[in-house]
């Protein structure tokens, strides 16, 4: 998994024998090297057909090298599950897209392991926004007796409601806007390059928010959108932030300070707004390390105990996202078709990623066909029974 900050890459385990949480077995991260991250941050931009494809082959050989080193470190596994990177996030085109690129051919001969790969364009071709994909993954894990909200602070900020144990209440999901990203173009501004975060939000707890600007930026149209809705750096990205700091007046830490609570506002009120509330929200993703920005969002949720997620779950906020996708390519070679429509406007349930044989294929087909949820079905999965 690399996410919309395009500072690495995380690959996680996850064992599918053990329920919930308890199936963690570690995670390795990976930080992209300069010149690849400012590849990444530049196809942001329009990019030549030829620039585009031989970024995905560096990113995929990125992955690859990440998926040896992590299978080393962390033990065999059976397949990998691969996001890739997203590109370009623009679901309410005309048509509606999404990219995200890494070839997952260059893992498959490197590793010799099956690829689950390409799992957001299905639900953008049902008539989704592509995301989120993970609220389901939420559910496996977190679910609790009581209702809980989970939320991802990447680049973008996602929020899921989890319904309480037998609560009829369907799970719901969206972005509720900008996470990390618009705090991680600024440091980058306001240190002429030389930051790419404001580390634990240092920055912006020097700093004071401009109430005045700070009421203006969430005034933008997508935190008035009501769910199903996604983002990404699109809307919320390099150019926003330089408009921004273009008419700045303020010091470097003022200007922190008041996209820091942009984020933690803009957060509180969605949950306000979608949600039906819960006594706790686990928080997962980069910004549960930023100080700052958990107490911003304390003290804009004061009804909401705020948790770091990874302290209170034993799986590290890095690992979230890996493990989440790994699930979702378990669900994909299992044939079981989700139901994501709620939180992303699918039409109608679908069996989300495509598969890359690799040279393990036939033996990986043969443990599919040993699973229960398989042998139990009737239909094309018949043939699997003969291998």
């Amino acid at each position: 998994m690399s996410g919309t900050s395009a500072d690495g890459v995380d690959a996680a385990v996850l064992d599918l024998a053990v329920a919930g949480c308890g199936g963690y077995r570690g995670v390795f991260t990976h930080t992209f090297e300069p010149a690849l991250r400012a590849e990444v941050l530049a196809a942001n931009g329009p990019l030549a057909v030829e620039a585009m494809a031989q970024l995905d082959r560096r990113l995929g050989g990125c992955y690859a090298r990440v998926a040896r080193e992590a299978m080393d470190r962390l033990g065999p596994v059976d397949f990998i599950a691969l996001h890739g990177q997203t590109i370009r996030h623009q679901p309410r085109g005309e048509p509606g897209f999404t990219l995200q690129i890494g070839a997952a051919a260059d893992i498959a001969v490197a590793t010799g392991l099956t690829v689950v790969h390409d799992f957001r364009r299905t639900d953008v071709a049902a008539g989704g926004e592509g995301a989120p994909l993970v609220p389901p993954f939420h559910q496996y894990c977190f679910q609790d007796e009581q209702p809980r909200l989970v939320l991802n602070l990447g680049g973008m900020a996602n929020v899921t409601w989890l319904p309480g144990a037998g609560d009829p209440r369907p799970l719901l999901a969206f972005d509720c806007g900008p996470g990390n990203v618009l705090m991680d173009a600024a440091a980058g501004l306001c240190s002429a390059g030389q930051a790419t975060c404001d580390v634990d939000g240092r920055l912006a707890a020097a700093g004071q928010c401009d109430v005045v600007r700070l009421e203006e930026w969430l005034g933008h149209v997508f935190f008035r959108q009501a769910p199903p809705k996604s983002t990404g750096r699109e809307t919320f990205g390099v150019p926003l932030v330089t408009r921004w700091w273009s008419s700045w007046r303020g010091s470097a830490a003022d200007f922190l300070a008041t996209l820091t609570a942009l984020t933690a506002e803009s957060v509180a009120q969605a949950v306000r707004a979608w949600t039906p509330g819960a006594a706790e929200m686990l928080v997962f993703g980069g910004g549960a390390e930023n100080q700052a920005l958990m107490q911003a969002l304390q003290d804009a949720m004061a009804e909401t105990r705020v948790l770091h997620g990874g302290r209170h779950s034993g799986i590290p906020g890095q690992a979230l996202e890996a493990l989440a996708f790994a699930w979702l390519g378990s669900q994909c070679l299992l044939g079981k078709r989700l139901d994501v429509a709620r939180f992303t406007g699918a039409q109608h349930p679908m069996i989300l990623g495509n598969i890359l044989p690799g040279d393990n294929w036939p033996d990986l087909l043969v443990q599919l066909s040993q699973r229960p949820e398989i042998t139990a079905r009737e239909g094309p999965y018949r043939a699997l029974r003969s291998v």
